[in-house]
């Protein structure tokens, strides 16, 4: 077992410390049973998968990969949204 599993037992002995923690599992008899997952950590895996199921910014993506991205500068933006 890793770092970051748990049994029962050490888990509900260590609740409030490992509630700090971005992520841990808990295991019984050795297998694992479940997973915490902190509200930051599932938000960012939900914003992940939004973008990724989005087809403008997987196009955006690819064409940044690729190298073929257009770049601007700070001032670039500022005069374009100021408009």
């Amino acid at each position: 077992m890793s770092d970051s599993t748990y049994t029962v037992s050490q888990a509900q002995a260590r609740l409030p410390r490992l509630l700090k923690e971005d992520s841990f599992a808990i295991s019984v008899h050795g297998k694992i049973k479940g997973f915490y997952l902190s509200k930051e950590r599932l938000e960012a895996m939900i914003e992940t998968m939004e973008l990724l199921g989005n087809p403008d910014f997987m196009a955006a993506l690819k064409e940044h990969k690729s190298g073929k991205g257009k770049t601007y500068t700070i001032e670039e933006l500022d005069k374009e949204f100021s408009k």
